[in-house]
């Protein structure tokens, strides 16, 4: 039998998280992984909790290892996908997960979401139109949809590339192909292509923010050299070796977390700023 929970109002669950809320994430969090993927985590919290949660079943699509998840509490059943085993086996251990690819297949069949969150992850499916229909068919008549996708200037942000971009265009854009093929990015829209896109797959856009800020910014480019040497280390253990942190006491480890929590200060910013790296669209679902 399907499950299907109505939204509760819009403001529902919405608020600013509190310094010491985002002091406790930044602790936690980079005795998990580099300082550069705390960053853009922390936002996504700090923005995931100000646009509220809805009651229901969330499916979340791209889980990772599910760490997400333990830095909120909530009481909602967490359900997540992913392509890797590997990282399905740790998410195992903090949601209900399951290797799935969502391109091919709808989520857990028998089980209608009252949320899907995309967290930095559509953009890696290749078939977009495939993964944005099947998320629609699992999705509840009033879901709502939030996804977190990069701009098309990421990558042009930074005193370098901005300098490149000026008097070297075509280096920088070498630079930028550079990193978006690293970070193995399908999909690079304007925000009014996302528009489009979702509501051919039946997806009522209602707001677009972007993500960003000049303090968090430089930090994360500043963090970045060492960030791809622990993607790399990952790849090979299933871990970052930021995870050995874990064994330092707060004090060590607390003037990091002070930085982060100070960079990531008001991270929401109009999805047109130049310093929005990431879109989070919320969308609904429409009547089929």
């Amino acid at each position: 039998m399907l499950r299907a929970v109505p939204n509760p109002p819009d403001d529902a669950q919405s608020r600013a998280p509190s310094d010491d809320e985002i002091l406790r994430w930044a602790l936690a969090y980079l005795r998990h992984a580099p300082l550069s993927l705390t960053l853009r985590e922390i936002n996504r919290l700090v923005a995931l909790q100000e646009v509220g949660g809805s009651q229901g079943p969330v499916l979340d699509v791209g889980c990772g290892d599910g760490f997400w998840w333990t830095m909120r509490k909530d009481d909602r059943e967490i359900y997540g996908i992913d392509i890797s085993a590997r990282e399905i086996t740790q998410a195992r251990t903090r949601i209900n997960a399951e290797l799935s690819d969502v391109s091919r297949e709808t989520p857990f069949p028998g089980t209608k979401f009252a949320e899907v969150i995309g967290n930095c992850s559509l953009e890696h499916v290749p078939d977009i139109d495939a993964a944005l229909a099947n998320l629609r068919a699992a999705a509840a008549d009033d879901a709502r949809l939030l996804m977190f996708v990069p701009t098309p200037q990421w990558a042009y942000q930074g005193r370098m590339q901005s300098f490149l971009l000026k008097h070297a265009p075509r280096v920088a854009m070498t630079v930028s192909g550079a990193l978006n093929g690293f970070f193995q990015h399908w999909h690079l829209y304007d925000h009014k292509v996302w528009t489009r896109l979702l509501e051919t797959h039946g997806w009522r856009v209602r707001e677009i923010k972007g993500l960003g800020s000049a303090r968090s910014e430089f930090l994360f480019r500043l963090a970045m050299p060492p960030a791809f040497v622990e993607f790399i280390a990952k790849k090979l253990t299933g871990f970052y070796p930021s995870k050995l942190a874990r064994f330092l006491p707060d004090a060590a480890i607390a003037p990091l977390a002070k930085l982060v929590r100070w960079a990531v200060e008001s991270p929401i910013v109009e999805a047109e700023s130049p310093h929005a790296y990431e879109y989070l669209i919320v969308a609904e679902a429409a009547p089929q």
